[in-house]
């Protein structure tokens, strides 16, 4: 919706250029922020049998918010 109000594009244009960009993705052919193994199972089972993900801490930013921030945790 933010991409679409920002370029001004029509409702089903940008319907049109969202479903391409995920059959793109969804190839693994050109997106950068969706890398080929994010859900590649057996990359996920190699890792979680290795101890994990890493991930970054927390902190509570006011009464209601938490940011994340370094340093990164890794699993126990």
């Amino acid at each position: 919706m933010r991409a679409q109000v920002e370029l001004g594009l029509q409702v089903g244009a940008a319907r049109r250029m969202e479903r391409a960009f995920r059959l793109k993705a969804a190839s693994g052919a050109g997106d950068i922020q969706l890398p080929r193994f994010a859900r590649h199972d057996a990359h996920v089972a190699a890792v979680m049998r290795q101890g994990g993900f890493c991930a970054f801490s927390e902190r509570r930013v006011g009464r209601d918010g938490v940011a994340i921030s370094l340093p990164l945790m890794w699993p126990k």
